[in-house]
């Protein structure tokens, strides 16, 4: 099935009328800039018709692989990868009886402007599975607490296989893969079992730094609003408190991964729900005890704006000039994480708030 690739050059500043903030520098930073390389490639998901539930049947295909070698391409003059990201929001049909679906990803890498370095890499992507559990808690009633429970404990066990050779971590994608685990897994409050794409870029140069990882799990509350004609969603988490708290002690943001555990309570015409997310910090083995900082870090709020038409919807990602910008001024894009905070903006668009946590090198004054 066909799909496209397009390559990007990030416009010189933020789109006219873009309603972004983005922080400001009381003193012009003497750090190295960082500029940013994009590809976008449009993925097929295939839907595949099957009865039953015979374990290990694929019921989503991709052929997201197939893109690996373009994304591995970047390296050669020097790039990075820190971000494959789904676009949220945006499917297209095939056709109007096609099972097949075309999704928007972006690879986002960046490279650090006149900083001489040895070190030469290699984009190695790992194939993994993600599971999730449904569960209660407390006293069992329909009003009582109840949800699901993620597993990562794979993506967890290739993260520390990789680290023993000098592997760093760059971040972690689910792709729409989907495979059935049976009737006995589905009767116990099993999922079907979630293609999740673990890239890491492992060392060609010799005698690589060694790196320690760390996940730290991460409530977010979301709290619904009843009102008409649209309700309101209220996300609370301190963003930049709980990626500051770890960069004070010398850690580096890699990643931010919603594990699918959810937590529902209740029935009430104001419904509360809490979401984990699983933040994987970064740090050279040899600085392990070691707690200087050694980068900042902000959050940028970004409304996504999505349109829906014939056969699905459109959501383009009109992010690239804040990352041009936030690029000259040294900051560099750790991840991408989309919330459930929307809002109906007309009868066929909406806008999703999305958060862009960036971190730059500290510079001594």
């Amino acid at each position: 099935m066909g799909a496209t690739v397009s390559r990007q050059s990030p416009g010189p500043r933020p789109a006219k009328g873009q309603q972004v903030v983005l922080p400001t520098d009381t003193v012009p930073y003497q750090g190295a800039p960082c500029q940013y390389h994009l590809i976008d490639v449009s993925v097929t998901l295939q839907h595949n018709m099957s009865f039953g539930f015979a374990q290990g049947r694929t019921m989503t295909s991709t052929n997201v692989e197939s893109y690996y070698p373009i994304l591995a391409q970047p390296y050669s003059d020097g790039f990075e990868l820190t971000s494959f990201y789904r676009v949220p929001g945006a499917a297209q049909q095939q056709g109007m009886f096609s099972m097949a679906v075309n999704i928007p990803f972006q690879g986002i890498f960046t490279k650090m402007l006149g900083v001489p370095t040895h070190e030469h890499w290699q984009l190695q992507v790992e194939k993994s599975m993600m599971f999730v559990h449904t569960m209660r808690a407390g006293i069992l009633s329909l009003s009582g607490s109840h949800g699901t429970q993620g597993d990562i404990s794979d993506i967890q066990m290739k993260i520390a296989q990789h680290t023993q050779t000098g592997g760093r971590l760059l971040c972690i994608e689910m792709t729409g893969q989907a495979m059935s685990q049976g009737m006995g897994a589905a009767m116990q409050g099993i999922s079907q079992g979630m293609g999740v794409d673990v890239f890491f870029q492992v060392p060609l140069h010799p005698n690589p730094k060694r790196y320690t990882y760390q996940a730290v799990n991460v409530g977010i509350g979301i709290r619904v609003q009843m009102g008409f004609p649209a309700g309101r969603i209220h996300v609370e988490c301190d963003w930049l408190g709980q990626m500051g708290a770890f960069l004070q002690q010398g850690w580096r943001l890699v990643e931010i991964f919603l594990d699918q555990t959810q937590m529902h309570q209740g029935v009430s015409f104001n419904p509360q729900m809490a979401m984990n997310s699983v933040w994987f910090f970064e740090k050279e083995t040899d600085r392990l005890n070691d707690p200087t900082p050694q980068y900042e870090g902000t959050v940028v709020e970004y409304y996504h704006k999505i349109k829906a038409g014939f056969g699905g919807a459109h959501a383009p990602p009109g992010w690239t000039p804040v990352l041009q910008e936030m690029g000259q001024r040294g900051w560099e894009l750790a991840c991408i994480l989309e919330t459930p905070d929307t809002r109906m903006t007309g009868m066929m668009t909406m806008k999703m708030k999305l958060l862009l946590f960036f971190q730059r090198r500290l510079v001594p004054h």
